[in-house]
């Protein structure tokens, strides 16, 4: 690791989500939230009324993806205060004989894609504030878990959302609702884990110094 610290001072898109300290930002996170609102209606439309009775399957599910990685920010904050405040901290620890399933579901050959293809280092980096020495990894900590909850809850909608078109006989598009969600949803919630299983060790001897 490195000694050097690293922490990046620009305001993330979080940062300015969950608090907002000008009116240029104030002004930012409610477009955001109106964008966000002007998406849901056509996503429940397509559902409920017209998409899924006209077909169009694909475009719905790339509907979805934009809807849901756009709504990742903005439940993050929120959704880590309210499972922070009504779950037990030991429910968060990541079992050893998880790594199984990770090296079964490529859950490595994900993180490599992410650092190959630049996403880390441009919008991962930012948002983690890691800055590679022992006294960040409480950082790393905070930072993987709230990717676990934030991606969890949305995976949470996709799957949600699945069941329902599943429900009303439309299995194809339940799948272009479910399996663009595994991809972008859990596959990261996966890949958060697995930094906390390889921290933990880390954290605990820190602790305990």
């Amino acid at each position: 690791m490195s000694t050097e610290s690293a922490v990046p001072t620009a305001r993330t898109i979080l940062d300015l989500l969950d608090s907002p300290q000008n009116s240029a930002e104030r002004v930012t996170r409610v477009v955001y939230w109106i964008a966000m609102l002007l998406v849901t209606v056509p996503v429940v439309f397509w559902c409920f009324v017209y998409g899924l009775r006209a077909g169009g399957y694909a475009f719905y599910g790339l509907l979805i993806i934009g809807w849901s990685f756009g709504l990742t920010p903005g439940i993050a904050v929120p959704s880590v205060r309210l499972a922070n405040r009504l779950i037990p901290p030991s429910w968060f620890r990541v079992p050893a004989g998880e790594r199984v399933i990770h090296r079964m579901l490529g859950v490595g050959l994900f993180a490599t894609f992410l650092e190959r293809s630049g996403y880390n280092r441009q919008v991962v980096g930012p948002l983690r504030r890691f800055n590679g020495t022992k006294a960040g990894l409480q950082t790393l900590e905070q930072s993987a878990l709230g990717g676990t909850i934030a991606h969890g809850v949305v995976f949470g909608l996709h799957l949600l959302l699945a069941v329902v078109v599943l429900f009303a006989a439309h299995p194809v598009a339940a799948l272009w609702v479910l399996v663009p969600g595994v991809v972008i949803h859990l596959y990261p919630v996966l890949l958060q884990r697995s930094i906390l299983l390889r921290i933990q060790p880390l954290l605990e001897r820190t602790r305990h110094a």
